[in-house]
């Protein structure tokens, strides 16, 4: 038995019909990660307002930044 291997190169791109949302969490401390969030945000301001005013008011400094999207796979076109 023979097989014949092909080789596609998919693309993958944003899916411009699907949500994308942003959100932080203060992952500051010394044994043991804050822990606190924002809300989820259809843009990526507001996270950032939040990151500073949770800065201002606890001192901490360090945030991950969470950002999801929808993506698409695509074949090139045959």
């Amino acid at each position: 038995m023979r097989a014949v291997l092909r080789f596609v190169d998919y693309t993958v791109v944003q899916d411009p019909a699907g949500e994308r949302t942003w959100k932080a969490r203060c992952v500051s401390g010394e044994e043991k990660d804050c822990g606190a969030e924002s809300t989820v945000y259809g843009s990526d301001h507001a996270p950032t307002r939040w990151m500073a005013e949770h800065c201002k008011e606890t001192g901490h400094e360090r945030f991950q930044r969470i950002y999801e999207d929808y993506a698409l796979v695509r074949k090139p076109e045959e």
